[in-house]
């Protein structure tokens, strides 16, 4: 005599403990079952899909801090300052001339140039002389701060100082950017900070002073 399930209806097999349909146990069998809970194969579906989506949705999100981090470091003031870097650790006086501010063309001729020239020679030398001329230069930016108004106005005394004919008003901001330098050679090697004032000048950055 064919057996049917009491809650769906389905055929079952004579010897069936459980409805292969609906996982709804066999009326009539007393020995231990095990327990099979029915899913809809539409809200499995619909299940997977949502999941599927929500890792899709993680990963555009990973993705997308990701890559402001990454344009973060070469824009804005990390972007400025790795620049400056880049020509510190070349020598590139034309670049950071090019990068310096406004104040440079108020004062003698070549006083940009001659001020680069100076403050980064007298580094670069000072890592020859502890490692030795061909060393590996690597830096790695450790800060990035504004200046209080009491250290920003001490800055602006110190500029119409030395450069009476530039408009102070130019300046609309000024940021310190502390960079570590590691240079290496032959098993020698020395940590130093580098420091590098600068200038927000018709909203863009400029090289104030470096140390």
């Amino acid at each position: 005599m064919a057996k049917y399930c009491g809650n769906c209806g389905a055929p079952l097999d004579d010897d069936a403990r459980v409805c292969g349909q609906c996982g709804t146990p066999v009326a009539g069998y007393s020995g231990r079952t095990q327990e099979f809970k029915y899913v809809d194969p539409k809200k499995r579906e619909k299940s997977k899909k949502r999941f599927k989506l929500i890792g899709i949705v993680v990963l555009i999100l990973i993705i997308v801090i990701v890559a402001v981090n990454v344009i973060s470091n070469f824009t804005g003031r990390k972007g400025f300052v790795r620049k400056v870097m880049n020509a510190y650790r070349d020598y590139d006086i034309e670049t950071l001339i090019s990068l310096s501010s406004d104040m440079y063309y108020y004062g003698y001729d070549d006083a940009a140039e001659t001020y680069f020239e100076s403050a980064v020679g007298y580094g670069l030398d000072s890592f020859e002389e502890s490692v030795g001329h061909n060393y590996k230069f690597s830096y790695a930016i450790d800060e990035i701060y504004d200046l209080s108004e009491r250290r920003q106005d001490e800055f602006f005394d110190t500029i119409e100082s030395a450069y009476p004919d530039f408009d102070i008003s130019m300046i609309e901001q000024i940021s310190i950017a502390e960079v570590s330098v590691t240079v290496e050679q032959d098993g020698k090697k020395i940590n130093r900070t580098v420091s590098i004032t600068m200038s927000k000048e018709d909203n863009e950055w400029r090289i104030l002073y470096i140390a």
